[in-house]
């Protein structure tokens, strides 16, 4: 067993029910794959609250084209990480700290037609063109965690931040419309997010499905789970082991969950 698989185990091994979880109707909460994914999501959210960093955004990115490659996703991941440091705190001080984390999940296998081929049917002695079948591994996409962001920072920008104004709203300035409640400011920072990402990261594309942002006041709530635990809870959906968490978190480029 690797290290981080000794870790992870260590780390969930003392607890026992679900104290964050708004409703326990589901009919396999008994069984044992259920209770483990339970333990795990429990775990992971006491972490993010001992650390004072709970998430604030869920940052979805697809990518345009199959992905296949787990470390190239992990370098990805890396990049990202220097953007949203860069755009946000590049000071990196104390006050405009923000934290990110990984979770990487393959789309649902597919059922693809192979590259047809000539073989000999036995039968006839002829040469016909198989249409075969065969099952794709889907690619992968990401789930990213990212910290509360201080307001100062939109109200205060840097100067990276006051050259990305005039690109994202065609002004010099913030509209006043979204300076009048904390709706408006999260719409200002998701908007920064988005721009700066999709700017600097050129794995991803320009539409709407490439990448999507949702804050902790707009998540409805998973599984249960509600506000940013619902957001951990969804991210944590396919961990049902420690094999599936090394599967899943991206452990190089953690800020918050280290164990």
């Amino acid at each position: 067993m690797s290290k981080t698989k000794k870790e992870y185990r260590e780390w969930i091994r003392n607890r026992h029910g679900s104290i964050h979880k708004t409703e326990l109707s589901s009919t396999v909460k008994g069984k044992r794959w259920r209770i483990n994914q339970n333990h795990i999501r429990e775990t992971i959210i006491d972490q993010y609250k001992d650390s004072g960093y709970t998430p604030a955004y869920m940052i979805t990115r697809n990518y345009y084209y199959d992905q296949q490659d787990r470390d190239k996703v992990v370098q990805h991941n890396d990049r990202m990480n220097n953007v949203i440091d860069d755009i946000i705190n590049p000071r990196y001080t104390d006050r405009y700290m923000v934290t990110h984390d990984h979770f990487i999940e393959r789309h649902k296998d597919k059922l693809v037609r192979k590259n047809p081929q000539k073989v000999l049917n036995v039968f006839t002695q002829e040469y016909e063109m198989d249409w075969a079948m065969e099952v794709k591994k889907g690619g992968f996409h990401v789930h990213t965690l990212v910290s509360y962001i201080h307001d100062d920072v939109i109200l205060s920008p840097n100067s990276k931040i006051r050259k990305s104004i005039e690109k994202i709203y065609g002004m010099d300035q913030y509209p006043i419309s979204l300076l009048q409640d904390e709706w408006g400011l999260n719409r200002i920072k998701t908007d920064l997010l988005d721009y700066a990402i999709r700017d600097r990261c050129d794995f991803i594309g320009n539409s709407d499905m490439s990448m999507e942002i949702t804050s902790e006041s707009e998540y409805e709530g998973f599984d249960g789970y509600n506000g940013w635990k619902g957001m951990v809870a969804y991210v944590c959906k396919t961990m049902y082991n420690v094999d599936k968490m090394v599967e899943v978190y991206d452990h190089k480029n953690n800020t918050i969950l280290c164990v």
